[in-house]
């Protein structure tokens, strides 16, 4: 955390958040010119007693002489997918504060405990070392980074420097409700703990498949600047044979990347889709063309091309705003004179070049000038990187 001088504490009042919001307190007053802690409730408004939980952790922060802020929303009328909803509503509120307040980062109270529960949830539907990564170090929330520093640590260590210190906590009874599949995970996890290190084993498996990530995303960007050729027309070329000998492992990765990047960024493809799209390309079975999370992907003798999907495409025209600026299809960046009109350009013969093939052509944004700009000034049309670098 060093050079951040303005932070916000996510605190809800619980034994984790409190313990975040003693420890950054120490770690601020450590350091020169102590950066700015802002701390900050969400109250959800789905149960009684929500707001004066608020307060308490507003008077616990003023006898730190932290400021503090009491984001609400009402989640009353939610029926379904309580907790999914409200973490995301929480997460959205919370980064809007930040962006809109200047703090550099968003630290929350995830704690060892938290990893486990993750880890144990996510092994009963998956083997991804994706999702068994878990709940990263550092993360992001609408462009916010957001810090996670007491990952390391488990609950009960927490609570014991709590009570050394003095310091109270709330406890939230959503956390003995077995309606929902953490608490019931957290449970199980309670009835193990005799097993000395189950906690730990499992928060050591999610580090090792966050560097069996890290690797892979390595390996796959290495692979991609050797084998793939991309062109100003949204489009790219990539050697076949150099792919099929490749493990089905960095085969998806690499498609991934590929079809996000060329697709529009707006859809993630699934394991099992890029499982399927892989042994295809590995295969010379029919059809010659697929079509995954907004792109279309073909075959050629020696290679593969990756483009967007022309009928996903919105065809509405698009006007150029004042800035002469605008983002067509989350794929190429316009410089055109305010007021020109944006639409899919449609077969484009010869200008895009005979090589590319004609759905990058249906695929590639056409500029229609306003009058009273006709020769006076080009535009630009540069394709955006969503990809790998």
């Amino acid at each position: 955390m060093q050079g951040l001088r303005h932070v916000a504490l996510a605190v809800s009042g619980g034994s984790d958040s409190m313990a975040l919001l003693r420890l950054a307190d120490r770690w601020a007053l450590s350091q020169p010119g102590p950066p700015v802690l802002s701390i900050l409730t969400v109250d959800h408004g789905l149960r009684a007693g929500s707001e004066a939980e608020a307060a308490r952790v507003a008077a616990w922060s003023a006898e730190l002489g932290r400021p503090h802020v009491t984001l609400k929303w009402d989640g009353r009328k939610l029926l379904t997918g309580i907790q999914a909803k409200a973490r995301k509503a929480r997460y959205d509120l919370l980064s809007g504060w930040c962006l809109a307040n200047g703090a550099q980062a968003l630290l929350t109270a995830h704690t060892m405990d938290d990893q486990a529960e993750t880890v144990l949830m996510r092994l009963r539907r998956t083997t991804s070392p994706d999702s068994l990564s878990g709940i990263p170090a550092r993360g992001q929330w609408n462009g916010l980074p957001v810090l996670r520093p007491l990952l390391g640590l488990r609950r009960k260590a927490l609570r014991s420097a709590l009570e050394e210190m003095g310091q109270g906590w709330i406890e939230d009874p959503s956390n003995n409700d077995t309606r929902f599949e953490r608490v019931r995970v957290r449970g199980a996890l309670g009835q193990l703990d005799g097993d000395e290190g189950a906690v730990e084993r499992l928060a050591a498996l999610a580090g090792d498949c966050s560097r069996t990530v890290r690797l892979l995303d390595r390996n796959a960007g290495r692979w991609i600047s050797l084998w793939v050729e991309e062109t100003g027309a949204g489009v790219c070329f990539a050697e076949a044979e150099p792919f099929r000998v490749l493990p089905p492992a960095l085969q998806q990765r690499i498609l991934s990347w590929l079809v996000v990047h060329h697709g529009g960024g707006r859809l993630r493809p699934e394991r099992d889709e890029l499982q399927r799209l892989a042994q295809w390309l590995s295969t010379s079975a029919a059809p010659p063309r697929a079509t995954l999370a907004g792109a279309i992907v073909g075959k050629r003798k020696t290679q593969f091309w990756v483009t967007r999907e022309p009928s996903r495409i919105d065809a509405t025209p698009q006007t150029v705003p004042e800035t002469g600026k605008l983002l067509w299809d989350g794929r190429f960046m316009i410089t055109a004179p305010p007021g020109s009109t944006i639409v899919p350009a449609g077969h484009i013969p010869g200008e895009l070049g005979k090589d590319v093939p004609a759905f990058a052509r249906l695929a590639y944004p056409l500029v229609r000038l306003p009058p009273n700009a006709a020769d006076l000034v080009e535009s630009d049309i540069a394709f955006v990187r969503i990809g790998p670098s």
